[in-house]
């Protein structure tokens, strides 16, 4: 079990009782992983999410160029932020790759049960929902952001 202290601090379960906290930290398992290591992959099967607890985490997405593809980082994850939220979100795929740019601690949420909880505690799902929005609605601005200095780099001036 995880500390509901701990998860109380998180934004994405801000708004959550001592009690809700109590019956989330249930569905968590602390994992430590080592730099270099690959979460997950675009396009797989999404059953849980994460919390980063210490270290870094990378998401990136790949880019053809032309035969070959590269990743791109769109995004970096620190302590106190959730990422993997396709575990949450039909089609339950993972939309970015994830893995570790440093040694890390994560708390590993249980997709299903965290859905199964929101669905008996309508509230929990609500607030939960709202603190989603907010999270998607700041990784697609540091994802602009970064689409816009790459065109910026890339336009030529005149």
């Amino acid at each position: 079990m995880v500390d509901t202290h701990f998860l109380g601090g998180i934004n994405f379960f801000s708004g959550l009782t001592a009690r809700e906290l109590r019956q989330i930290s249930e569905l968590c398992t602390i994992v430590k992983l080592k730099k270099g290591v690959t979460i997950f992959k675009r396009g797989e099967s999404a059953e849980q999410f994460y919390v980063v607890r210490s270290g870094k985490v990378h998401l990136s997405v790949p880019i053809p160029i032309l035969l070959a593809s590269t990743e791109i980082v769109v995004d970096v994850v620190i302590p106190g932020n959730v990422f993997g939220w396709s575990t949450l979100v039909e089609p339950y795929q993972f939309t970015l790759s994830a893995y570790c740019d440093e040694e890390s601690e994560l708390i590993q949420v249980r997709g299903k049960g965290l859905l199964s909880f929101c669905a008996r505690k309508h509230h929990v799902g609500h607030v939960l929902m709202g603190n989603l929005v907010k999270v998607i609605g700041s990784r697609m601005d540091r994802m602009q952001g970064l689409l816009e200095k790459e065109i910026a780099f890339n336009v030529p001036s005149f």
